[in-house]
């Protein structure tokens, strides 16, 4: 059974294609573009239907034969043995024996290729969703290059510098969250339970006598009580409504477009999405790969739409001759200490090192906002539910002093 595929690849000469191709799995895919001489930077589904499942069951779906974290590990000690003069066939062995039974499978099927003759790229685009494009594109580099230990190795310690990334957003955003859920579940069982019981022990029209906000958080419990599972009906429908228009391109357009102008998130984004394309761009560099196609690449692993389509149009002007450091800036999408370093970086001949430490200044710079952020976020949650849950409190004392009042007359 055919289905079809959109894809982002790159011609000979770097220039970006995309479209829609049939074939019956993403393997075939990748084959017919490659036969047509394209580098495949990106292929998936282009059905909306089959991007919001996807996008739903992300974080609940099985774990992966090979996730990032593991794959990190695996290419520095993988980098490591190649390094130390193994063969890489004999490599992939010695490392399946100390990995889970999934990804020594995948192990096993790879080195089968590599003993067969394939290329060790090719051997590893039969898992294109377990290794990605630039990961490949990077092997080939440093198989051409004859420096492939230091190759994958560098792999490695690039995927666990951004892995260290995700984890700071991550553990700066937990105890917020977990802040949010648990404050917003006591208030609950305040609203839901305690209220109604206290409410119990008012007699008919006892409530006209009882202070406004005291007639306002019993208000509340009601509707919470009669309406809250249509309540929460018409909230999942609304955020599936939201999650069905994010995934199209136009909306997700807009919407990175008013993340990258709102007041904290916007220039936090920005920083995040500057590191990461520095990061891949000087890694791509580094291994061998030509700027038009590196930069081609690299600008695929920017996440905001804004600042992608930006980047898009700064590699179009690197084709026609621009110097990087003009075209970002034109693009006005990146940090401008990035732009800084880009262009001294050009300068001197040395452009790959100017991006590593562009990546890494950005990478520290997103990690201190992130404490800042968390550290005003949490007491304004703090202040925030005190606030409410001391209002139901004084509620409840009304309460309890409006039915003193009303036994002693």
């Amino acid at each position: 059974m055919m289905a079809r595929f959109r894809y982002f690849a790159a011609t000979t000469g770097n220039e970006a294609r995309n479209g829609v191709i049939e074939a019956a799995s993403v393997q075939d895919a990748i084959g017919v573009l490659r036969g047509r001489g394209l580098l495949v930077i990106r292929i998936g589904n282009p059905s909306l239907l089959s991007s919001t499942w996807a996008m739903l069951n992300r974080e609940v779906m099985s774990r992966p034969p090979l996730d990032g974290l593991e794959l990190a590990r695996l290419s520095q000690e993988w980098g490591g043995l190649v390094e130390a003069g193994i063969s890489v066939e004999e490599s992939i062995a010695l490392m399946g024996r100390t990995c889970r039974p999934p990804t020594r499978q995948v192990l096993v099927t790879i080195r089968e290729a590599v003993k067969a003759g394939m290329p060790l790229h090719e051997a590893l685009g039969q898992f294109p969703r377990l290794f990605p494009p630039i990961y490949r594109a990077l092997i080939q580099a440093g198989e051409a290059a004859g420096n492939l230990g230091p190759t994958i190795r560098r792999l490695g310690d690039d995927l666990l510098a951004r892995r260290a990334m995700i984890e700071d957003v991550r553990n700066a955003l937990l105890y917020p969250l977990f802040l949010l859920a648990t404050a917003g579940a006591g208030i609950l069982v305040l609203l839901l339970v305690v209220v109604p019981n206290l409410e119990g022990l008012i007699g008919e029209g006892g409530e006209d006598r009882l202070p406004a906000v005291t007639r306002l958080v019993l208000a509340v419990s009601h509707a919470l009580r009669d309406y809250g599972i249509a309540l929460f009906g018409v909230s999942a429908l609304l955020i599936l409504v939201a999650a069905l228009l994010i995934v199209t391109p136009a909306a997700r357009a807009r919407l990175d477009a008013m993340i990258l102008a709102a007041p904290v998130f916007g220039p936090l984004v920005r920083v995040i999405e500057t590191g990461r394309f520095a990061r891949t761009l000087s890694a791509l560099l580094s291994g061998g790969i030509a700027l038009p196609a590196a930069m081609l690449m690299a600008f695929q692993t920017v996440s905001n739409r804004r600042m992608r389509s930006g980047l898009e149009a700064a590699h179009h002007s690197v084709l026609s001759g621009a110097a990087i450091g003009d075209a970002i800036a034109a693009s006005q999408v990146l940090q401008e200490d990035a732009i800084g370093l880009i262009r001294v970086g050009e300068r001197t001949g040395g452009l790959a090192a100017a991006l590593e430490r562009a990546a890494g200044l950005h990478e520290a710079r997103a990690t201190r906002q992130l404490k800042a952020m968390t550290a005003m976020l949490t007491p304004l949650l703090t202040i925030g539910f005190g606030i409410i849950a001391g209002v139901i409190v004084y509620a409840m004392l009304s309460t309890i002093l409006g039915i003193n009042e009303l036994a002693s007359q």
